[in-house]
């Protein structure tokens, strides 16, 4: 899976800001022979009962990215979520709930978060087949946009 700088930072961002408890997001861009993710969209933790171990994207949200991805003749590529205080690597619950949906092919990074704002990123792939997840290699494509303008200013 590729993955913009600035995408994976945003990722970030948002876990460092939602710790203690999970966030989630999906990811958007393009199928093709590697999933390439074009745009990371943060969307609320609608999970009200155990926000700290699990997460809930509403499904009017996904109906709105959904729609708003085909105007950009995009596709949900996958989707993001943290495991605060825990590895990055999906948990027993997230194999179950993505047997339970039409995931199979379906990319789920999973971000460990810390309280010192640590994070480690991964991704997986869910197998209907198999009903397991695979780690899919992850591969940051470029640098962040606030990096590219550090370099401009500092030769200056």
């Amino acid at each position: 899976m590729k993955i913009p700088a600035d995408g994976l930072w945003a990722i970030e961002d948002h876990a460092r800001r939602g710790y203690p408890d999970e966030v989630c997001g999906v990811l958007v861009g393009q199928k093709a022979a590697a999933v390439e993710v074009e745009a990371v969209i943060p969307v609320a933790n609608r999970e009200r009962e155990l926000p700290r171990v699990r997460y809930q994207i509403a499904p009017e949200d996904l109906l709105r990215i959904q729609r708003e991805s085909r105007e950009k003749r995009q596709d949900i590529v996958g989707f993001y979520h943290t495991h605060p205080d825990h590895p990055a690597r999906p948990s027993e619950t997230d194999r179950r709930i993505a047997a339970e949906g039409l995931s199979d092919g379906v990319v789920h990074m999973v971000v460990s978060v810390d309280g010192a704002g640590r994070t480690q990123p991964s991704a997986w792939v869910f197998r209907d087949a198999t009903q397991t997840f695979q780690e899919e290699p992850l591969a940051v494509v470029g640098r962040r946009r606030e990096q590219e303008e550090d370099g401009c200013r500092s030769r200056s």
